[in-house]
């Protein structure tokens, strides 16, 4: 697929859209992704997508740097898995965005692009803080925690214990490894080596790989 081929396409996507390469520079911005963010093409294009996005998780830490994590998994592997993220606005605010992953690999030897698809989750967002709000309030009122509330009925929350192995499979599944990739790197089967996240992500109280690997990194496990 040719370059203008590929923007043509995003172009007629559903989703808002942006396009980077490897350096984290936009390539391309959609005229949906001007809608959404209200970012102008003249006034994103070539720059890196971190400084325009600004991106931020639910607790304020950043996700959007110029050493993307994001961005170096989708370079090793291609596979992202989706996720929420705070993005600034033209108008000085910000929006909650879910964005999903792709990697476009061009013809005649062309490094690839990583195109991002943006949708607004912004009211469903505000609405979880509000509720978890909420439950801060409810909280001081009865002298519980609003995690331990969240919690009732569900098992107990997971906690970071991770053995020196598990911290091991951690440090490469944050550079973008899959379980092939890591029972290769430390000799054990696949199989295993997915058994081993599982454990990871069930102490971390993660779903995905990448949503582990970015709490890895913001709490320094390791």
């Amino acid at each position: 697929m040719e370059e203008r081929e590929l923007f043509a396409l995003l172009e007629r996507a559903g989703d808002a859209a942006f396009a980077v390469d490897q350096q984290g520079l936009i390539r391309y911005w959609s005229s949906k992704a001007q809608e959404l963010l209200g970012f102008r093409t003249e006034q994103v294009l070539l720059k890196n997508c971190a400084e325009v996005l600004a991106g931020t998780d639910e607790v304020g830490a950043a996700v959007c740097c110029r050493e993307c994590h994001v961005l170096e998994i989708a370079r090793r592997n291609g596979t992202v898995a989706a996720y929420d993220l705070k993005a600034a606005t033209a108008g000085g605010g910000h929006k909650w965005l879910n964005m999903s992953i792709l990697v476009a690999r061009l013809r005649r030897g062309r490094p690839c692009l990583v195109v991002h698809l943006m949708r607004d989750v912004d009211r469903r967002k505000q609405t979880e803080l509000l509720t978890r709000e909420i439950l801060v309030s409810v909280g001081r009122l009865t002298g519980q925690e609003a995690d331990d509330i969240l919690r009732r009925g569900s098992s107990p929350a997971p906690t970071p214990d991770l053995t020196a192995r598990e911290r091991a499979i951690l440090q490469l599944v944050s550079l973008g490894c899959g379980p092939k990739q890591i029972g290769e790197n430390l000799h054990i089967s696949p199989a295993t080596a997915r058994n081993h996240i599982q454990h990871i992500l069930g102490k971390l109280g993660c779903h995905t790989r990448l949503e582990a690997a970015m709490k890895a990194m913001r709490e320094r496990l390791i």
